[in-house]
């Protein structure tokens, strides 16, 4: 099962209620819940913010949604953030940081 709807149906929510909690729509949660896209890495930090994850949660998840999705796409922050944290050793609580200080910069 995805990492997302996995973490989503242990919060007890529904699609609409996370994808309202996230600034999202409750297709876009639909595609990334079901492989068909990866989320950016602004909605990967939002769906953390909306799931009440940690930093290290955050940084799992990250590196779960690569690992399910077996994608690699360059234009994806996602797909940077991971590759970073793997050359730069960082833990997932480390990876979950850097995410969230990169979307409070306006980085992406």
């Amino acid at each position: 099962m995805n990492p997302i709807k996995s973490l989503r149906l242990a919060a007890d929510l529904n699609a609409t209620e996370l994808a309202k909690r996230a600034g999202s729509s409750q297709g876009t949660i639909w595609k990334v819940e079901t492989g068909y896209r990866l989320p950016s890495l602004k909605l990967l930090v939002s769906l953390s913010y909306a799931l009440k994850l940690t930093d290290a949660q955050a940084g799992e998840l990250a590196r779960a949604l690569i690992a399910e999705s077996g994608l690699l796409k360059a234009e994806s922050g996602l797909t940077v953030l991971v590759g970073l944290s793997d050359v730069m050793q960082l833990t997932d609580a480390q990876a979950g940081k850097l995410a969230r200080a990169l979307i409070k910069n306006g980085d992406e």
